[in-house]
This record gives structure tokens, sequence and C-alpha cells, in this order.
């Protein structure tokens, strides 16, 4: 079921009328992003207010609001609020950015994944928001969940969409099949914040997707002691 974002969108337009909705939508990423790591990015999230008159910038909080409403879902949370949006408003579908349904990843998530699997590795290398691996935790979310893009605002949504739904796992900005990893993000139970899911950066070549990557390619090294466990692997063509 497709999620209604019209009063998203009519937030987001009190913002972008003087910027490019990219810029915008990016900027407000990485400003969740920074929110949910722990006072880990201050001085980004400082160089982003900058960018924007206060009244401008005091429209934010009411874009999340708007947005944690849609994906509560009435308490079921999990509802890709973020992907929506971004594939009507921001890609269009340019450069083949259409995510894959919600019906149809919820349906493979049940196929996929049984309500007793408990502490495996689900990954999908063409991940987009993130919803495929959402739809997996409807299933079952008591397992770790890994995604990989080569659009770093897909990686943004995907982490974003981990953090407030409880997923924990990691997030890799990277191009799959060249197998090039430029950074990423993990999503983490912060002990210094009673535990409640936060967000940390993850840089070049970095993280367990890459070191202990599910199809590592014979000339990378691989790290010692370095897992391969695939159990419960989520290979996911339709998003690439």
């Amino acid at each position: 079921m497709t999620s209604d974002i019209t009063r998203f969108t009519e937030i987001f337009e009190k913002i972008a009328y003087s910027k490019s909705d990219e810029e915008v939508f990016d900027d407000f990423l990485t400003i969740l992003i920074c929110c949910l790591s722990g006072e880990r990015y201050e001085d980004e999230y400082l160089s982003i207010v900058k960018k924007y008159t206060k009244e401008a910038f005091y429209i934010f909080p009411q874009l999340a609001n708007e947005m944690v409403n849609i994906m509560d879902n009435d308490g079921m949370g999990l509802t890709d609020c973020l992907g929506e949006f971004f594939q009507h408003k921001i890609s269009k579908g340019r450069n083949g950015q259409f995510f894959t349904p919600t019906h149809i990843t919820d349906f493979m998530g049940m196929i996929l994944i049984d309500g007793e699997t408990i502490g495996k590795k689900v990954f999908d290398p063409a991940c987009g928001s993130g919803r495929m691996l959402m739809s997996a935790a409807k299933v079952s979310r008591r397992n770790r969940f890994y995604g990989a893009d080569i659009d770093h605002r897909c990686c943004k949504m995907t982490a974003i969409n981990f953090c407030l739904n409880g997923m924990i796992g990691e997030v890799a900005w990277m191009d799959t099949l060249k197998f090039e990893h430029w950074g990423g993000y993990t999503i983490f139970l912060d002990e210094t914040r009673n535990f409640i899911p936060a967000i940390k950066k993850l840089q070049a070549n970095e993280g367990y997707i890459y070191s202990n990557s599910f199809f590592t390619p014979a000339e990378k090294p691989v790290k010692e002691n370095a897992k391969t466990e695939t159990s419960a692997t989520i290979q996911i063509e339709l998003n690439l």
C-alpha cells in the first residue's frame, strides 16, 4: 500500500522554494543522520543550519514530525515515507530509480524469512531506501540487516529507516558490481544513551559488509579471521 505523503510534500515545499529539491532533501537526510547519531556530528549539522534562514530551518522539525507520523503507521512502523517521496519528487524515475512496490517486497520477505528466524544476516546488495529489508523485518525483526547502494542518498534513507524502526545492522555506500566501497553507516544500540538505536558513519573500506562480504571477489584481500556466513541472505535484483 502506498503511503500518503501529501502533507509531507506540502511542508517540504515550504523549505524548497528558494533551493533545489535535491539539495533540500539531501540536507534533510543529513540533518536526520546527525540527530540520530548521538551528537557525533554537530559540526556537520551546524554547517547545514547556516545555509538556511531561521524561518526556513525551523520548518525542518515539522517535516521530521510528519515523516515520523507516516512511518508510525498506527503503531506498526516499517513504512517507507522517505523512499516514496524520493521516487515521486526527487528521482522521478531517472537512472531507473524505481523501488520495488511494498506489496511485492512484503511477499518476498514472507517467502524468504519466517517468524522464528532469529540472529541471521539479511542482505540486499541494491537496497534503495531499504524497503526490502523493512519487509523482512515485518516478519522477524530479531535479525541483523545489511544493505548496499551506489546512491548515497539511498544509503542515508536506509540508515534512517533502520534506526527509527530499531533494525540493527549496516548500510554500505558502494558499487556492488565493481566492489568499490566509499563509506556507509552502522546502526547499533548505543549503550551511552540507554541502548537507543543510533547511527555512526563508516569510512571507505570499513565495516562488516566490506570486510566480510557475501560476494567477496577473489582479488580483494580478506581480513584475517573474517567471517563469511551467508545465512538468510536476500539477493535482490529488482532495484539494480
